[in-house]
């Protein structure tokens, strides 16, 4: 009796914490029924306490929103492939109010080769250990096949606007053996081209004073091939061989970090003449060797991987209102971001009194950046004296490389208590040589209150060491006074702080869940204690030869993230029909030291989706989003912010779209569809949360040819 329980329960920790209510999948089906224009972040931002948004309240770069879950902003989201971490935005600077100029790592898998995609939000990430606090997505590939498979895929995305930039995208797969059972590959490539909008797109709700300096959304084009080669050595062992490369170049089209009226004097001339030419180029070729063991005690999954990214830009300016500008005039400069990982996951099924499966792990990772553009910044020159400023210890010249290294061990237990109650604590132990150690580690609980009707809860702490910008002490950033803390009258400084400690989350969720043949049903509320959240600091910690304010990166004591999550999905007319809705409120996304909120967040989201599979080869899809309010930050932060802050909000909107499907022979289907269906469209105009566009209706077609 008992090996038949242990076998019942033989899963590792991490599929039981997967099976929390933080949980989200998205699957192959879903993605050909719902397409996305470029990047997998826009059928994402339809899941439970998934958004879209900065990482910071200002609205800077407002328009290249990342994923945020449950509110705790992008930077806290860790994005995986096929369970590795992805961290190219690292190599992209890091800004004074913690923005980066990147679109963040959501993009760089073709949709056409992803299998699956897994959200995991909450206490269920808390395993995957530094930047995780926010959550998990995890992009599964489609796997190489030991027979031969193969899809050509077209895709056409034309807006209704003419200012909007329209999208054209090619891709394909092919997989099967080369030695039947033994050695299969798996290889897919794509190649999108998504234009810039106009230029002048948002004029209409901007002075013509400021027209220049609100853009609309860049373009990118996307270059990506990838392989994979699976090796079955025996029945126990196989060997995996993944190798990747990515290019992705943005179409500028006059946007800066911040795209203020007061930027006008130094603005035009940087950029004058880049609208329309690439501003930026991102590059990243990846490796990963990954071998699964089974033995007569368990099993194991290991890998080891290098990857690196290079980030090739035109230099951007470094002091107070310019921070951010490209400067077309020079030359384009590199950033390097290295990544080296090892990973090692022992699950071992035991009997001590109880069934239960542990699982050991070890992981190391090293990581540098050489970015010579971004430790540029010099002296600020006194305009009537012309006299030069300078900070002791500081020198002029700067070295542009930074690194460091983290290891970290941990252990997990799935613990069958009975039938019906299941516990997972686990416990991870990191060392990071910037930011020292920190434990981290939690408890998830699944309990069967009824055959259909479940309890689930869980607590973690999750952690996010300080990145490689906030912790080099050569990272200099500087104001001539309106940047600067509001009781300043002075210039300043902002430098790195190599004693920063890390930042924490006691992440905390609890709900029902109901499921049945016909109806899956879950509510959860969700609490996180947000510590030690690292910011630019407004207290001096000295002055320099002229008397200008020295501020660093700081930990502030206290945030907090505080929701709702609901689901509700019917299958109906013996699942033919699909009726899918959730809907996140957030009760709270607050920084305590300052008032406002982590990020520009919708208080409420309702997500609904409808697919009818009407005959076997013609469905019907209708989809539906309700946004609430978007407020901004009210409370003043910098001096800047004296002259005034807007109340601008975004008011409560709705997205429709609609879609159907043909499957004309076994090999070839198309779909077609409408998305943001009434044209409910929203140009930025860079006034309080009016931070980004809504694009209008749009009409988009694919095509797909498989064997």
């Amino acid at each position: 009796m008992a090996e038949t329980q242990l076998e019942q329960i033989n899963v590792t920790a991490e599929d039981q914490v997967k099976q929390s209510l933080g949980v989200s999948r998205i699957t192959r089906q879903d993605l050909e029924k719902r397409p996305v224009v470029n990047d997998v972040s826009e059928i994402l931002r339809t899941m439970p306490g998934v958004n879209l948004t900065g990482n910071s309240p200002t609205g800077a770069r407002g328009n290249k929103r990342q994923i945020d879950l449950r509110g705790m902003g992008p930077e806290n989201t860790l994005i995986l492939v096929d369970g590795k971490p992805v961290t190219s935005r690292n190599g992209e600077r890091y800004s004074w109010h913690g923005e980066r100029n990147s679109r963040g790592d959501s993009n760089w898998v073709p949709v056409e080769a992803i299998d699956s995609i897994e959200v995991l939000r909450g206490p269920a990430a808390a395993r995957y250990g530094s930047g995780a606090m926010g959550g998990v997505v995890n992009i599964k590939t489609k796997p190489a096949t030991n027979e031969f498979h193969g899809s050509l895929t077209y895709y056409i995305n034309q807006p209704e606007n003419s200012k909007e930039g329209n999208t054209n995208r090619v891709g394909f797969t092919l997989s099967g053996p080369i030695i039947k059972d033994v050695l299969s590959f798996r290889l897919y490539g794509n190649w999108n081209k998504t234009k810039a909008d106009a230029t002048d797109i948002n004029a209409p709700v901007v002075s013509e004073a400021n027209s220049n300096y609100v853009a609309g959304k860049e373009g990118v084009r996307n270059k990506d091939i990838a392989g994979q080669l699976d090796w079955n050595i025996n029945a126990n062992h196989k060997l995996t061989l993944d190798a990747s490369f990515s290019r992705q170049g943005n179409i500028y089209n006059n946007d800066s970090q911040y795209s203020n009226v007061g930027q006008r004097a130094t603005f035009i001339p940087r950029i004058a003449g880049l609208a329309g030419s690439e501003t930026a180029r991102l590059y990243r070729q990846s490796y990963a060797l990954t071998h699964k063991g089974q033995y007569g005690w368990g099993d194991s999954n290991s890998y080891v991987s290098f990857d690196q990214t290079v980030n090739s830009r035109l230099p951007e300016g470094l002091t107070g209102g310019v921070e951010g500008i490209y400067d077309g005039n020079q030359s384009f400069v590199e950033s390097k971001l290295k990544n080296t990982r090892f990973n090692s996951e022992f699950h071992i099924p035991v009997q001590w009194g109880l069934p239960q499966v542990i699982t050991l792990g070890v992981e190391a990772v090293h990581s540098s950046l050489d970015d010579e553009a971004s430790t540029s910044q010099g002296f600020i020159t006194n305009n009537r004296t012309r006299a030069v400023d300078s900070i002791v210890g500081v020198s002029a010249v700067r070295s542009g490389h930074t690194s460091q290294s983290e290891y970290a061990a941990f252990v997990e237990d799935n613990i069958a208590l009975s039938e019906r109650t299941f516990l997972t604590p686990a416990l991870r132990f990191d060392y990071n040589t910037n930011s020292s150690s920190n434990w981290s580690g939690g408890v998830n609980l699944s309990h069967d209150l009824t055959h259909n009707l479940k309890l689930k809860g869980g607590i973690a702490r999750a952690y996010k060491a300080p990145n490689l910008y906030q912790s080099n002490s050569n990272y200099l950033l500087a104001s001539t006074g309106r940047g600067c803390a509001m009781d300043s009258s002075v210039s300043c400084y902002l430098l790195g702080n190599d004693d920063l400690k890390p930042e924490t989350s006691w992440n905390k969720e609890i709900g029902l869940e109901f499921d049945n043949r016909d109806i899956n049903a879950s509510l959860a509320y969700f609490h996180n204690d947000y510590r030690n959240k690292i910011t630019a600091g407004d207290e001096a910690i000295g002055f320099s030869k002229l008397g200008n304010e020295i501020y660093q990166w700081v930990n502030i004591k206290h945030a907090l993230v505080e929701g709702l999550e609901g689901n509700l999905t019917f299958n109906l007319l013996d699942n033919k029909l699909k009726w899918s809705t959730n809907a996140t409120y957030m009760i709270h996304s607050k920084n305590k030291n300052t008032g406002n909120p982590l990020s520009i967040i919708p208080k409420f989201t309702v997500n609904s989706n409808v697919n009818y599979q009407m005959t076997e080869a013609f469905d019907v899809g209708l989809t539906y989003t309700q946004y609430g309010k978007q407020r901004p930050r009210t409370n003043p932060e910098r001096r800047t912010d004296l002259e005034g802050m807007s109340t601008t909000t975004v008011g409560s909107y709705a997205i429709w779209g609609l879609n159907a499907g043909y499957q004309f022979t076994k090999n070839f289907n198309t779909r077609i569809g409408v998305t943001n269906l009434f044209d409910k469209q929203i140009l930025r105009s860079n006034s309080g949360a009016s931070s980004y566009n809504e694009s209008g209706r749009a009409y988009y077609a694919t095509a797909k040819y498989s064997f």
